[in-house]
């Protein structure tokens, strides 16, 4: 092999609990510099091939591989965005119309991400295409307002990209979009050319993206005929813990059943894919890190509890079990040096 061969990383979305992700991560890459010798973790950016998010998991996967942050200025930025945008401005309620309006202010959310584009040097209407030589590809899941199907909102082009969302699609557009969680944002309309699209939920069927990631990596990167698991040093899935299940309450029975629905999808699609890929188990190439216990009872808004999440995180990454398990994932990581074949 010419070069080292593709890792690829998937984040589940969780509101506030996008901080259990983020402190997993860290520990993660804090590991890999302290076995290199590195001063600092690496930046995602140059250590992934790909990043793939939905609803929080995208805009951590914006923040990392689209802005090319280091997981330090992602941690500060989430934690600041969190405040902001997680402020209630009025009560879960149905619109004249029957739809749900959303619980947060989705201007805040706009703002706030347009913001740190400006902070990291890049203009507040950056598109989320990526025309350099980008080292790390990222995409977004979104549901289709019009089909109720998840899309996929990428930086980079293949032979199944829709041009016209990779031509006319915003960062902050994108994660909007991502992020439109029934009850938590309002749906965003993006103007694509001639028409618009609407999009109305991250979460629904995708709110653990390890299939779309698998899916979107063997467009990108191989030829036909070609096998993504031949060609894949490491592939990890990041989650956000237990899903609380009802974060409004019970005001609104859909919403209340569509929570459900999420969290029981996130998990099943873990165990599937795991059953699915055992090669991958066997030959210590796949990693799921997901805290087990004490993250259902925080909400996904509650920023309040921000110290919780991340001392339950630290729980769990200091039990045996997972210790052992990111000790494996990071001689993963590192056993083969240099840049990617695929670059």
């Amino acid at each position: 092999m010419p070069g080292r061969g593709l890792n690829l990383l998937s984040l589940d979305g969780g509101g506030i609990r996008g901080l259990s992700s983020l402190q997993i991560l860290k520990t993660i890459l804090e590991r890999v510099a302290r076995e290199q010798g590195l001063q600092a973790p690496p930046k995602p950016c140059d250590f992934f091939d790909m990043i793939g998010g939905t609803s929080t998991g995208g805009l951590i996967a914006i923040m990392l591989g689209r802005m090319k942050m280091s997981i330090e200025e992602c941690m500060e930025a989430y934690t600041e965005l969190s405040d902001k945008v997680f402020r209630q401005t009025h009560s879960l309620s149905l619109s004249l119309t029957g739809k749900v309006r959303g619980k947060f202010d989705s201007k805040a959310l706009e703002d706030a991400v347009k913001q740190n584009l400006i902070k990291h040097s890049l203009p507040e209407d950056c598109l989320l295409q990526d025309v350099g030589q980008a080292s790390c590809k990222v995409f977004v899941c979104a549901t289709s307002g019009s089909t109720r199907q998840t899309v996929i909102l990428s930086s980079y082009s293949t032979e199944r990209t829709n041009s016209d969302r990779l031509k006319y699609t915003k960062i902050w557009q994108a994660a909007r979009a991502t992020s439109a969680a029934s009850g938590f944002f309002d749906p965003i309309d993006v103007r694509l050319g001639s028409y618009k699209e609407s999009y109305t939920d991250g979460a629904t069927g995708a709110n653990n993206p390890i299939n779309y990631l698998w899916h979107e990596a063997k467009e990108a990167f191989l030829e036909p005929g070609e096998n993504l698991e031949d060609n894949l040093d490491c592939i990890i899935s990041i989650g956000t813990g237990i899903p609380a299940i009802e974060p409004f309450g019970s005001s609104l029975k859909t919403i209340a059943k569509s929570i459900v629905a999420i969290s029981t999808e996130t998990e099943n699609t873990a165990k599937v894919f795991r059953r699915t890929h055992e090669n991958l188990v066997k030959s210590e190439r796949y990693f799921r890190f997901n805290v087990s216990h004490g993250l259902e009872v925080i909400g996904l808004e509650r920023v309040d509890r921000k110290d919780d999440i991340v001392n339950i995180t630290n729980l769990y990454l200091d039990s045996d079990e997972t210790h052992d398990l990111i000790q494996t994932c990071v001689k993963t990581l590192i056993q083969h040096e240099g840049a990617s074949q695929f670059v």
